[in-house]
């Protein structure tokens, strides 16, 4: 099963793991409302490169002020 906080996944494979998790605030993945974030999701093909930085940073990614356009994303594509 997959669980998510904020911006971090794990994947837990026993029920143990799964309760551990969620003690420590993490919630199945599709349950910490990823629906409403599919729907307001930007075409992110769109945004310039700067406007792909800003969000990066957002998201919290580190050196995204170093990366190009093409690798900004590929990375924003597997957060957003």
């Amino acid at each position: 099963m997959r669980l998510i906080k904020d911006n971090v996944e794990r994947i837990a494979e026993s029920e143990a793991q799964i309760r551990k998790l969620e003690t420590a605030g993490y919630v199945p993945l599709g349950e910490a409302g990823s629906e409403a974030k599919e729907e307001v999701k930007p075409e992110l093909e769109k945004l310039k490169a700067n406007e792909l930085k800003a969000l990066a940073k957002e998201k919290g990614i580190e050196g995204a002020a170093s990366l190009t356009k093409d690798e900004l994303l590929a990375v924003l594509k597997d957060v957003v």
